[in-house]
């Protein structure tokens, strides 16, 4: 248990201290939901390690050093068969794995949420005939639409024409 808060609170300092009776809690729930139920509920965690990978391994997107070894820490335990709770172990051998995603997941979403925009961005680009994109050319892709919204907004928010302060008295109907 210390092995896993230790790995935990080096991957996301903030994360809560996770004990044997909460894992026992949700070991319980979790066997008490219907099997497909359950599968899903793992599933859906355990899924995400794909995008992490794929982010992790792409040769187009950079990491920075910190966060690419938090990646290589977390996906090492996971590939790890005898770990917190043996991934042997029927219906529960995979519930460790999935709570250190599910528990790690907020320092690893606004960079798969970016990986996944350079990546449509890429798909985007490579239908057309130029050069492969690079995370730099997305990100400068990405400062000039902003760039762009923030002048729409401006011109949305003034007139085209300044017709003056209303003289009193006079109205025109």
């Amino acid at each position: 248990m210390d092995r896993f808060n230790d790995l935990l609170h080096d991957l996301h300092p903030d994360a809560p201290h996770v004990d044997a009776d909460a894992i026992a809690s949700v070991a319980r729930w979790l066997q008490a939901q219907p099997a497909d139920e359950r599968d899903a509920l793992l599933d859906a965690r355990l899924d995400r390690l794909a995008e992490i990978r794929a982010m992790r391994h792409d040769p187009d997107w950079s990491i920075e050093p910190a966060q690419a070894q938090r990646i290589d820490r977390l996906l090492a335990y996971v590939a790890q068969a005898d770990d917190l709770i043996p991934d042997a172990t029927p219906v529960l051998g995979r519930l460790d794995d999935a709570l250190l995603v599910e528990l790690v997941w907020p320092t690893l979403a606004d960079e798969l949420d970016d990986y996944h925009d350079f990546c449509v961005y890429r798909d985007d680009a490579e239908a057309k005939p130029r050069r492969r994109p690079t995370q730099q050319t997305w990100l400068n892709a990405r400062r000039e639409e902003g760039a762009l919204w923030e002048q729409l907004h401006r011109v949305h928010e003034r007139a085209y024409v300044d017709y003056g302060a209303p003289e009193s008295g006079l109205h025109v109907r």
